[in-house]
């Protein structure tokens, strides 16, 4: 027994343990009321973009979009360290005094828009015409990810390599004149084709903005490139905000929303606006600037609030 006690103190001394670095790679964030995972992975990692990874790391949550008040959430410090910016250091020595310069005041610069903003943005359509579906997955599985494989069915089999996978949220009518609008639709991904396989076309989710679903439509690629979302005035141009993105009640600074006016009405990419609220007073509570624009609708970025905006609001 006495020789088992010094075998066992002798390798608890060879063995090398776990620092506490090694111990605690998580920080632990507890899930607030109106949270998502695209608004907590913006306020911690300082980028929206990065909510996959944050639901990578936590198996428990099986649907993205089902999180609730309370829930633990774990936020690789790997992840956090990336947003780590070092102040620029200061000079060893204080610089001789010199003559004071004349300030000159600079315009703002102009936003530059990603495209993944645009695309995880989603848009109103008239109606949907898909180029095919995702018929099934090698594994079973009913809802993948990125790198995920994949088997679509397409209406042409000499279409491009790429597309898009969407996802209809449903009919928006308008919340005044109560006529139908069209469909929300949310682009979930990308698919790109990989070769033949079990007598379907085989592809793999390239980039995956939500859940990506079997049964879900796909669309055309296109390429996006960045661009300065220069300012441009809506003045003359009134209408109301039908709806936002993820069908969010309540809307604030980066939220994306869907307004009721398009390329028909005079709306282009840049144009600003100012949003006044539908309660009374109607007084101006924030603006929104145009990132897409389609014939009758378009989708803008919440730029500025003084209070959430939310669907019945004007401008």
């Amino acid at each position: 027994m006495r020789n088992l006690i010094a075998i066992i103190l002798f390798l608890s001394f060879i063995i090398p343990q776990p620092t506490m670095a090694e111990q605690k790679r998580y920080i632990e964030y507890t899930i607030k009321k109106g949270d998502t995972l695209w608004d907590i992975s913006g306020l911690k990692l300082k980028d929206p973009f990065f909510w996959p990874k944050i639901w990578k790391e936590n198996p428990g949550i099986r649907n993205p979009d089902l999180i609730y008040p309370g829930q633990k959430l774990r936020i690789p410090l790997e992840l956090l360290q990336k947003q780590v910016v070092l102040p620029p250091s200061r000079p060893s020595t204080v610089p001789a005094r010199t003559r004071p310069e004349k300030k000159v005041i600079e315009g703002r610069e102009a936003l530059v828009v990603k495209p993944e903003l645009i695309v995880s943005s989603g848009y109103i359509a008239d109606r949907i015409e898909p180029v095919g579906f995702i018929k099934a997955t090698p594994t079973g599985r009913t809802m993948v990810g990125t790198m995920d494989d994949v088997y679509l069915q397409l209406k042409d089999e000499d279409q491009a390599e790429r597309f898009y996978v969407i996802k209809s949220l449903g009919k928006v009518v308008h919340p005044v004149t109560k006529k139908p609008l069209g469909n929300i639709v949310e682009i979930t991904g990308v698919v790109e084709i990989t070769g033949k396989e079990a007598g379907y076309t085989k592809a793999r989710v390239v980039k995956s903005f939500s859940e990506i679903e079997v049964g879900s439509p796909l669309v055309q690629y296109y390429d996006i490139e960045p661009f300065p979302l220069a300012r441009g005035t809506g003045k003359g141009i009134h209408g109301t905000i039908v709806a936002a993105r993820n069908l969010r009640l309540l809307n604030g600074r980066y939220d994306v929303v869907y307004i009721d006016r398009g390329l028909t009405d005079g709306v282009k990419v840049g144009t600003t606006f100012t949003v006044l609220s539908s309660e009374k007073p109607r007084r101006p509570i924030g603006e929104i600037q145009v990132i897409s624009a389609r014939q009758n609708t378009a989708v803008a970025l919440v730029t500025r609030s003084e209070k959430e905006i939310v669907r019945g609001d004007t401008f």
